[in-house]
């Protein structure tokens, strides 16, 4: 059985070389694991410049998970750009998570699910949604 968990961060404030032009950028995720050992996500992406409009980026990735009672780690075994940014430097930050792993805790409270990393990154806590109980 599957569930499937929308995801929505919003960044600003970057020091890494391929975001520091960007004044926000935008992470809208459909997260599904589609079984007890895999899992997949399309991402889309809007990412502004200054006072620029936005552009958009896709994203689909494939992996497989561990789960523990209190974590969770996210094995990124394949990433496919379905439509790329207009800047090389972003399109190879988010390919780069192609043989990544991200280790979370996590917890589920109602229809909201929380991960959030042991290392204190920000960058990669987030909060999902469900509309099943």
């Amino acid at each position: 059985m599957s569930t499937t968990w929308v995801c929505d961060q919003i960044k600003s404030g970057f020091i890494s070389k391929s975001y520091t032009k960007y004044s926000h950028i935008s992470e809208s995720m459909i997260l599904t694991f589609s079984s007890k050992r895999s899992f997949l996500i399309n991402e889309f992406i809007q990412a502004q410049e200054g006072d620029d409009e936005y552009k958009l980026m896709e994203l689909y990735y494939e992996g497989d998970y561990i789960q523990t009672r209190e974590h969770l780690t996210l094995n990124f075994n394949r990433v496919r750009i379905l439509k790329e940014h207009d800047d090389p430097n972003l399109n190879k930050a988010y390919k780069d998570y192609e043989g990544y792993s991200i280790y979370y805790r996590y917890k589920r409270i109602d229809n909201r699910l929380y991960f959030f990393t042991d290392s204190k990154n920000e960058a990669f806590d987030m909060v999902c949604y469900t509309d099943k109980q």
